[in-house]
């Protein structure tokens, strides 16, 4: 979500408080820099992952973070889904939160095993979570048809 959706619910009559101080709070500076160096380090710890020495050596702490970084990404969706319901879904940086952790989600055998190496794109989630990033990729985006000749 932002900050200008966080007004939304604001400004909507019948707004239980509780929620108001829920949005507020998961919306907080403080709390989405936390989320930030959660992300930070669940990239580092996917990448260790692709070494099998240090999945040798380490694996049990080393998947023992990657579960604990994934417990903290689907809190904070769940925490945003109970505050903002149905306006959550207007958001497609939420959308697309819910899909990279949804997917991450999935058991990693079988058919589904496939589905569980796009956990990489939890790395994207930055996207989300910091807004100068958001603002570059949008800018990207719109300067390609540019780019075409």
């Amino acid at each position: 979500m932002s900050i200008d959706d966080l007004k939304l619910l604001e400004s909507r009559a019948g707004i239980a408080p509780w929620r108001i101080r829920w949005a507020k709070w998961v919306e907080s500076q403080a709390v989405q820099s936390w989320i930030v160096g959660i992300i930070i380090l669940n990239a580092a710890v996917l990448g260790i992952e692709t070494s099998s020495a240090m999945m040798d050596q380490w694996g049990s702490i080393i998947k023992a973070l990657d579960r604990l970084c994934l417990a903290v990404f689907v809190a904070e969706l769940a925490i945003k889904l109970v505050v903002y319901r149905w306006y959550f879904w207007r958001s497609g940086w939420n959308i697309f939160d819910f899909f990279v952790v949804g997917v991450a989600l999935v058991p990693g055998t079988g058919p589904w095993a496939v589905l569980r190496s796009l956990r990489i794109f939890r790395v994207l989630r930055l996207l989300t979570a910091v807004p100068q990033l958001r603002r570059v990729v949008a800018a990207f985006i719109h300067s390609i048809p540019g780019l075409s000749g």
